[in-house]
C-alpha cells in the first residue's frame, strides 16, 4: 500500500473512536436545538442536557440514544479526519517541494498552514452530505408505533419518513442532487478555520517541543500538543461559528446574509463579539483535540508509520 493511502487509512481508523464515543451527545444536541414540526403530539425538548439525556432514554432506550445517526456520524468523522489529518503530511510536502524545490528541506510555516487552508476547505466540502444527512435522522427519530405513527420525539403523531443513514440520504436528494450540499460554503469556512488553527499547530508544536526543549516522541508530548492545537482551533473557529449563527437568523442570499451579520457584531459588540461563546465551545472542541491527534499518532505506528512532525 501507498505511504499517502496508509496515512489516510490510519486517521480513518482513529476516527471512528470520535462517534462511537461521542455520537450521544450530537443525538441530546440535535434535540434540544430542533423544533417540533406542526401538529406534534409531543411536548419541545425543553430543560438542559441531562434532563433531555433522561427523557430520550426514557421513552426511546439506551440503543436510540447511542445509535441513532451513527452511520452518519461514521461517514462524517472517517471523512474529516482521513482528509484533514491523514492527507496532511503528503500534502504539506507537495506545498514545500513546490516552494523550495526538490532539495528544499523540511516544511516551513507558510507550507504547514497552506495544506491546512487546502485540506480544511476539502474536508469541508466532503462532509457536509453527512453532516447533512446525520441532522435529519437524529432530528426526525422517534419510536414508531405498529401504524408506522411516530409516538416519540420531534415528529410525534406524524409517519416515520426517515429510518436511518440511508433513506436519510434519499429524502435529502428528493429535492434534487445538489441539495445534498445545502450549507457546504459555512461548512468549507468553519473547517478551513478549525483545520488552520489545529493540524499545523499541532505539528509545529511537536517540533518545538523536540528541536527547542529536547522533547522525545511520546504520549505525553502528543496530549500537550494535543491542548495547544484545541486552544487553537476554539479561538481561530470562533468568528466563523459567531457569523454562521447570525446568517441562520437572516434572510437574503448568502452573500448580502454575511456580511449583514459582520457589520451588526461589529457595530453591536465590537471585536469581542466575534469571540461570544468561546468557553462553551473549548468545552466541547478541547477533549476531541486534546485525545484525537494522540489516537492517530498510536494508530499510525500500528500502520508502520512514522510520528506526524
Amino acid at each position: 500500500m501507498a505511504k499517502p493511502a496508509k496515512e489516510i487509512g490510519a486517521a480513518m481508523v482513529a476516527a471512528t473512536a470520535v462517534p462511537l464515543a461521542l455520537n450521544w451527545t450530537d443525538v441530546i444536541k440535535t434535540r434540544m436545538q430542533g423544533v417540533p414540526c406542526p401538529g406534534c403530539t409531543a411536548l419541545a425538548y425543553s430543560g438542559g442536557f441531562l434532563s433531555v439525556a433522561q427523557r430520550i432514554l426514557a421513552e426511546e432506550g439506551l440503543l436510540a440514544l447511542w445509535a441513532t445517526g451513527m452511520l452518519a456520524s461514521l461517514g462524517r468523522e472517517c471523512t474529516v479526519v482521513g482528509t484533514r489529518i491523514g492527507a496532511y503530511p503528503a500534502v504539506r510536502d507537495g506545498l514545500s517541494k513546490l516552494a523550495k524545490g526538490k532539495g528544499g528541506g523540511e516544511a516551513g510555516l507558510g507550507s504547514k498552514f497552506s495544506a491546512g487552508v487546502v485540506l480544511g476547505a476539502l474536508s469541508g466540502l466532503l462532509a457536509s452530505p453527512f453532516d447533512l444527512v446525520r441532522i435529519r435522522v437524529q432530528a426526525e427519530a422517534g419510536r414508531c408505533g405498529s401504524n408506522g405513527i411516530l409516538t416519540t420525539g420531534l415528529r410525534a403523531g406524524h409517519p416515520q419518513r426517515i429510518r436511518g443513514t440511508v433513506s436519510g440520504f434519499k429524502a435529502v436528494l428528493e429535492d434534487g442532487t445538489l441539495s445534498i450540499f445545502r450549507g457546504s460554503s459555512i461548512n468549507i469556512v468553519r473547517s478551513v478555520c478549525m483545520t488552520v488553527g489545529t493540524v499545523p499547530v499541532y505539528e509545529h508544536t511537536k517540533h518545538l517541543a523536540k528541536t527547542k526543549l529536547d522533547f522525545t516522541d511520546s504520549p505525553g508530548l502528543h496530549l500537550g500538543a494535543g491542548i495547544v492545537a484545541g486552544l487553537a482551533g476554539t479561538t481561530v473557529t470562533a468568528p466563523a461559528d459567531v457569523v454562521r449563527t447570525r446568517v441562520m437568523q437572516e434572510g437574503g442570499t448568502a452573500g448580502a446574509r454575511t456580511l449583514s451579520a459582520v457589520t451588526a457584531i461589529l457595530r453591536d459588540q465590537g471585536v469581542g463579539g466575534f469571540f461570544r461563546g468561546w468557553f462553551p465551545a473549548y468545552m466541547r472542541v478541547g477533549p476531541l483535540f486534546l485525545l484525537m491527534p494522540a489516537l492517530v499518532e498510536q494508530v499510525r505506528k500500528i500502520f508502520g508509520l512514522d510520528f506526524i512532525v
